[in-house]
C-alpha cells in the first residue's frame, strides 16, 4: 500500500525543534551558528587579527587584536550583517560590532612567536649525497651482528640515510665557504 500525504524535510524538522530547545536552554546553538557563519564569511586574514565572535543578543560582537582592524572592520560591519543573516537564511543578527581585547592581541603575539620560533628550528633541507658501495657494504657489514633482521634491516637504512645527509651538509657548506684565491 502507498503511502499519501506531504513529505516532511528532515532538515527543517530538526532544524526546527533544535530551535525550540536553544530558546528554553538559553540559545547557545544560535549562538555557535552565528560564529561558524562568521568563520565562514570573515576570510583568513581577518581571523588572523580576531578571535571570539560572541552572540549577544541579536548583535555579533567580534574581539579584534587593535584598534585600527577595530576601525576598518566596523566600517564593513553593514556588509557583514547581511553575509551573516544571508548564510544563516534568517535575519539572526541586527548588527556586528568590534571590540579591541588586549588578550586577543597577547594571544596574537604569542602565536606569532612560535611560529618564528618553530621555523627556526625547522630541519635543514639538503640534498643528501649517495654512499659508494665500498661505504653501504660497511654499513651493512657493522649491522650485521644484529640478530633481529627487520630490526638490522632498519639499523641499515637509518645510517645509510643519516650519513648521506652529513654529506650533503658538508658539500653544501663547502659549495658556500668563502675563498681564499686572492
Amino acid at each position: 500500500m502507498k503511502r499519501r500525504g506531504n513529505g516532511v524535510n528532515l532538515s527543517s524538522a530538526l532544524d526546527n525543534v533544535v530551535g525550540r530547545l536553544d530558546r528554553k536552554g538559553g540559545g547557545g546553538y544560535q549562538s555557535v551558528k552565528v560564529a561558524k557563519a562568521w568563520e565562514r564569511i570573515a576570510g583568513p586574514l581577518v581571523l588572523s587579527h580576531t578571535t571570539g565572535a560572541h552572540l549577544k543578543g541579536d548583535r555579533l560582537v567580534v574581539y579584534v587584536d587593535g584598534a585600527a582592524w577595530a576601525t576598518e572592520l566596523a566600517a564593513m560591519a553593514e556588509q557583514y550583517r547581511v553575509s551573516l543573516n544571508a548564510d544563516l537564511g534568517q535575519d539572526r543578527v541586527s548588527a556586528v560590532s568590534f571590540t579591541v581585547s588586549r588578550r586577543v592581541a597577547e594571544e596574537h603575539r604569542i602565536r606569532s612567536t612560535e611560529e618564528e620560533a618553530a621555523a627556526s628550528y625547522s630541519e635543514d633541507q639538503v640534498d643528501p649525497v649517495p654512499l659508494s658501495e665500498g661505504e653501504r657494504a660497511q654499513v651493512e657489514a657493522s649491522a650485521a651482528r644484529i640478530p633481529d633482521e627487520e630490526l638490522r634491516e632498519a639499523a641499515i637504512r637509518a645510517t645509510v640515510r643519516d650519513m648521506e645527509w652529513k654529506r650533503g651538509i658538508s658539500a653544501r657548506n663547502a659549495r658556500q665557504a668563502p675563498r681564499d684565491d686572492a
